[in-house]
């Protein structure tokens, strides 16, 4: 993929949102055929969040979009682009985007919804607000990634559910006046059945025939999806390096998707990645999808790795799959909420 040749893009901010409800292995155990032990030693995971009866992803969306807004000292009138993603909808209609921007209050027409991109979304989200930005007159776009896994996977899949929490996370980027922002990119797809969430239209197909060979849960093959992120990201990541001729050892901090922790420690072993400069979430948040890279781009922030002049990387893979890698050298501290 080639050097970004566009007005650069930068973030300004991120914004997070988590369900109050705190999961641990422990608790999991109750029902699932395993130990907490067994959990944390192949996963990292520690705990996750689970949304509650009554809060919805929207709620989540709306929360990491407002503090995502309200650090970059903008208002919802200032906001040119929205681009949401999201997986796990409670609705496929309305859109998720639409029902977001009446909540903010965002007036903008520019609103796109990503909907099967999973957890590779925030790449392929930063990178569509990226081209949308560079119509003459708008500046700004709003990001948003919320995702409620817990809500689509099995309760008695020890094997899946282990792995994911509830989030969203939300950037708010700007145009830049060069040559500081958005550097590079890589992106890929390979198709593949081995990670799969039914739709409706399926799934009501089958009740119709009372068939039952497809279930309405996330299902995943765990060593496809370790063959396929171990190869892919680290290569991503290269491409995206050399593509804005930046060596690995001068990025300052890596915002990976938060499979699982073993996962991630694999993919920087493998990019020659000095793990001092991974963000980890997966620990306490467990597997947030779409929004698990934002979440590691407010710990980079949070502790002070994505300053300005600073080179940041991100890279993700998701179902499908698709993959993909970012670039930036910030020429702005990308701003939190503590």
């Amino acid at each position: 993929m080639p050097r970004w040749r566009l007005t650069p893009t930068s973030p300004l901010s991120v914004g997070i949102a988590l369900p109050d409800r705190i999961v641990t292995n422990e608790e999991l155990c109750e029902t699932l055929k395993t130990s907490p032990g067994w959990i944390e030693r192949k996963t990292g995971i520690r705990e996750r969040r689970y949304l509650s009866d009554g809060e919805t992803i929207t709620d989540l969306a709306e929360e990491s979009a407002r503090k995502a807004v309200r650090q970059a000292g903008l208002n919802m009138r200032d906001i040119d682009v929205l681009v949401v993603t999201c997986s796990s909808p409670e609705w496929v209609m309305p859109s998720l985007g639409v029902m977001l921007a009446d909540r903010l209050g965002i007036e903008t027409p520019r609103i796109i919804d990503i909907t099967q991109h999973a957890c590779a979304s925030v790449v392929y989200a930063v990178y569509t607000a990226s081209c949308l930005l560079q119509e003459p007159d708008v500046r700004n776009a709003l990001v948003v990634c919320a995702e409620g896994p817990s809500r689509v996977t099995d309760p008695a899949d020890r094997l899946v559910r282990i792995f994911f929490g509830d989030a969203a996370g939300a950037t708010v980027l700007t145009k830049t006046p060069g040559p500081d922002g958005l550097l590079s990119y890589d992106l890929g797809n390979a198709p593949s059945p081995e990670v799969a969430l039914a739709g409706s239209a399926l799934l009501n197909k089958q009740d119709a025939a009372e068939g039952s060979a497809v279930g309405p849960y996330l299902t995943m093959d765990g060593p496809t999806v370790w063959q396929e992120a171990t190869t892919r990201v680290p290569k991503s990541l290269a491409a995206a390096l050399d593509a804005a001729d930046v060596e690995v050892e001068d990025v300052a901090g890596f915002a990976l998707h938060q499979a699982n922790l073993r996962l991630i420690e694999h993919i920087a072993d493998s990019a020659g990645v000095d793990m001092a400069k991974v963000a980890i979430t997966v620990d306490t948040l467990g597997n947030t999808g779409g929004a698990s890279p934002l979440t590691a781009l407010w710990r980079l922030a949070e502790s002070g790795r994505a300053a300005a002049g600073d080179v940041i990387a991100v890279g993700a893979i998701g179902a499908g799959f698709l993959w993909g890698s970012l670039c930036f050298r910030l020429p702005y501290d990308i701003r939190v909420e503590a």
